[in-house]
């Protein structure tokens, strides 16, 4: 058989370009490095978010465990209640306005009258007592909803770092596939065209 030039050209540039054809992983190692930084600014993003809602989880089971008893939990609170100076000022007011009245009627010291004076200085304590209970559990409130909302937030960036991470490894699987692939396709490439030139002669 005759030597076949245009087969064995044919041949040589498939053997060369398997050979010598370049860094065929290059464009996939590229590709890779590229998407673990954008991982890495994603990840950057979300972290804060995650640190915080973990951070929260300890204090909000503190902040539940502090109401399993209701009763010993107001009680605690009352236990710290003070009369506000405000407080303090009406019960005065009402006291001298109670010795005017009694003075100028005649009946200072009298039952009703001090009866009277008493009544009204426990309205004003009672007012005040309810009042500060009031702003105390609205701000226990507020304080659990905080930490509530931290961890929420914390699970919400958790489920996208665990998608992103998810994401992440199908991708550099994909990759790492792609780039085998091309290596074999070169290697492959190579033995056909040796195998062209060798035919060329037959």
């Amino acid at each position: 058989m005759a030597f076949d030039s245009q087969m064995f050209g044919s041949g040589l540039g498939g053997m060369l370009g398997g050979l010598f054809g370049g860094d065929s992983g290059k464009p996939y190692d590229k590709a890779m490095e590229q998407y673990l930084q954008w991982g890495n600014k994603a990840q950057g993003t979300q972290q804060p978010f995650l640190n915080a809602g973990t951070q929260a989880i300890p204090e909000y089971q503190k902040w539940l465990q502090g109401q399993e008893d209701p009763s010993k939990f107001i009680n605690n609170l009352m236990g710290q209640y003070q009369a506000s100076p405000y407080s303090q000022y009406l019960q005065q007011q009402a006291q001298r306005a109670g010795q005017n009245i009694g003075s100028a009627s005649g009946l200072m010291g009298s039952t009703p009258l001090m009866e009277q004076m008493q009544q009204n200085a426990a309205n004003i304590s009672s007012q005040d007592m309810n009042q500060w209970l009031q702003n105390v559990l609205g701000i226990n409130t507020q304080y659990g909803q905080g930490e509530e909302n931290l961890m929420k937030g914390g699970q919400t960036a958790a489920n996208s770092l665990t998608d992103l991470y998810n994401k992440m490894g199908q991708q550099m699987a994909e990759q790492s596939y792609n780039k085998e692939a091309s290596k074999q396709n070169n290697f492959w490439n190579t033995l056909g065209g040796v195998g062209s030139m060798i035919g060329s002669f037959l």
